[in-house]
């Protein structure tokens, strides 16, 4: 039987690319399946699985119908790192 708890990760520093929108891989490949029901992110420490989730709730809000969101993120530190976020830009834009 496989052991899904330890994982091994391929480290190539791609992860820390960023696409037109600012998004890394893991947070695009999530972001690409916005509009499931349930999303499990499993990634390693400090490779944007919060971020993900931000980029993921602003949609569902703006492009989705939702009118509120919830992101629970277990630290302040990761909550406080979206002000700096400019949220405001690309595609989540509000008229």
């Amino acid at each position: 039987m496989p052991d899904i708890v330890k994982i091994e990760y391929h480290q190539t520093g791609s992860s820390s690319n960023t696409n037109e929108l600012g998004m890394r891989e893991m947070q695009q490949k999530a972001y690409e399946a916005r509009a499931s029901q349930y999303i499990l992110l499993k990634a390693p420490p400090a490779s944007g699985k919060s971020r993900a989730l931000m980029f993921i709730a602003l949609d569902k809000i703006k492009n989705q119908g939702l009118k509120k969101v919830i992101v629970a993120v277990p630290e302040r530190s990761i909550g406080g790192s979206f002000a700096k976020a400019a949220l405001n830009c690309n595609f989540f834009l509000t008229e």
